[in-house]
C-alpha cells in the first residue's frame, strides 16, 4: 500500500499529493535530503549577501541596485518557501518509515502468536 504525502505551499495553493511505494520511501528521502541540506546550507550562508549597493550616485546605479535587490529577495523567499515545502515531505517520509516499520513489528508478533 503506497503512503500518500500531500502539501501545500500555502493555503491559497493547490495541494499536490506524492505516491510512495513503501520499499521506496528510504531512497526517497536518501535522495532529497542532501538537496534539503545544499538549499538551507545557502539560505543560511548566503541569503544575507544577496544585496548590492549603487555602484555610483547617479539614479540609474541606484535603480538597478534595488531591482536586483528586489529580485534577490524574491528568489531567498522562493527558495524559503521551497525549503519548508522539502521539510514537510522529509517528514511525512520519516513518519511513513515509523508507520511502516509499526506495521510490520504488528505483523511479526502477530504472525509469532498465530503460529505458537
Amino acid at each position: 500500500m503506497p503512503f500518500d504525502i500531500t502539501g501545500a505551499a500555502n493555503p491559497a495553493a493547490s495541494t499536490s499529493t506524492l505516491r510512495v511505494e513503501p520499499d521506496q520511501v528510504l531512497q526517497l528521502k536518501a535522495e532529497l535530503q542532501p538537496i534539503y541540506d545544499e538549499v538551507n546550507e545557502f539560505l543560511r550562508t548566503k541569503a544575507q549577501v544577496m544585496v548590492m549597493r549603487p555602484l555610483g550616485a547617479d539614479a540609474v546605479s541606484s535603480d538597478t541596485a534595488t531591482a536586483l535587490n528586489e529580485n534577490s529577495q524574491a528568489a531567498v523567499e522562493a527558495a524559503s518557501g521551497y525549503l519548508n515545502q522539502l521539510k514537510a515531505v522529509l517528514d511525512a517520509l520519516d513518519q511513513a518509515v515509523k508507520t511502516y516499520n509499526l506495521t510490520e513489528d504488528a505483523r511479526t508478533l502477530a504472525f509469532r502468536q498465530v503460529s505458537q
